[in-house]
């Protein structure tokens, strides 16, 4: 099953690759909606795709969506008749919301310059503070009116993006508020228990991997430098979902040691807005009680300025399932990203107010 999961993985990457240039050529059409298409030039010369939408009838300043994107090395476009969740989601919130939304195509996907694969956690952070930052400039958008949107991994980036920011709120789907090695032990342990392994097996599976994780992500050692040191821990690391002999998830390795350095609960207890921290009650991406800390954390400061909801038989794809084994083996689903919609956009009309 790690075998075909990893394939699976490897193969989603090729189609991202592909779809990543079909997006480039590509030109989004919404009704009743203006799409532009624009460069964000950063701090370092590289410029990226953004793509902006908003009310064609709308005019003054009008408020504003940041979207902050997922891990993959994947596009942030929509297809007219899109078949994967986030972008049914997407297509939904760019034509209901009644806001301009800004997105950021990553380094290399789209029309963007760079290489996603090999761009760490902080230089992605840094691009999207920098997308901020002129998504405020503009002068179509109330500054005062922007939450910020974060999907997955997205989700960590959100709260280090906004805490002491004047945003308007701040809203989450697949992501939580502990550390990145809780994480992925919680991410391997929902794989090995999904796919069947046995329960005899688990504590020293889990064991090992739990020592594996501690240094390679506390420690910040690669996995080569791990099997050097300990044949039987480094022998742990082809067994780990979606990792290859040079990358993790598609990502470099010091994109996974910064995630873990980032202190993702101190910056929710800096962010002085509304929150709405979403999960899907199959999401094996991320754990119940990692996004509910989000809403904890919020409320902590503010009671009442958090919000948690579980959308039920959801995964981390707005794909609705039976039961989680299914949205494991991603069988017997259906894309229907509706539910988790429908409580985005009336939390955002509380935010954000109706049109005028």
């Amino acid at each position: 099953m790690t075998c075909r999961i990893i394939a699976a993985l490897l193969i989603t990457a090729a189609l991202l690759a592909h779809r990543s240039a079909i997006a480039a050529e590509m030109r989004e059409t919404h009704p009743n909606i203006d799409t532009s298409y624009g460069t964000l030039t950063l701090r370092d010369g590289v410029k990226l795709q953004t793509i902006v939408t908003k009310p064609a009838a709308a005019t003054g300043r009008l408020p504003a969506i940041l979207f902050v994107q997922w891990l993959s090395c994947d596009t942030v476009a929509i297809s007219d008749n899109p078949r994967d969740g986030w972008s049914a989601m997407l297509k939904e919130v760019v034509r209901r919301s009644n806001a301009l939304v800004w997105r950021t195509e990553k380094r290399g996907i789209g029309a963007s310059e760079g290489n996603c694969a090999t761009m760490d956690y902080d230089t992605e952070l840094a691009d999207h503070r920098q997308a901020l930052e002129q998504l405020r400039l503009r002068d179509d958008v109330d500054p005062k009116r922007i939450v910020i949107f974060g999907g997955s991994i997205g989700g960590t980036y959100a709260p280090l993006l906004a805490a002491n920011q004047p945003v308007a709120g701040v809203m989450i789907w697949g992501a939580g508020a502990t550390t990145w090695a809780e994480r992925m032990l919680k991410f391997e342990r929902n794989a090995l228990e999904l796919k069947g392994s046995p329960p005899d097996q688990l504590a020293r599976e889990m064991t090992l991997r739990l020592q594996f994780f501690d240094r390679y992500l506390i420690h910040r050692q690669t996995p080569a430098q791990i099997a050097a040191a300990d044949a039987t821990l480094g022998a742990v690391w082809p067994s780990i979902v979606g990792t290859t002999a040079n990358d993790h998830y598609g990502r470099p390795f010091a994109f996974h040691q910064q995630a873990q350095q980032a202190d993702w609960a101190a910056a929710w207890s800096k962010v002085d807005a509304p929150v709405l921290a979403l999960y899907g009650e199959y999401d094996w991406f991320e754990s119940r009680d990692a996004t509910s800390l989000i809403a904890r954390i919020a409320n902590a400061k503010s009671p009442g300025r958090g919000t948690f909801a579980e959308i039920p038989r959801m995964n981390h794809h707005f794909a609705q399932y039976p039961n989680a084994t299914a949205a494991f083996a991603e069988k017997e689903g259906q894309v229907k990203p509706e539910p988790a919609v429908s409580v985005m956009l009336e939390w955002l009309k509380k935010i954000l107010g109706s049109p005028s």
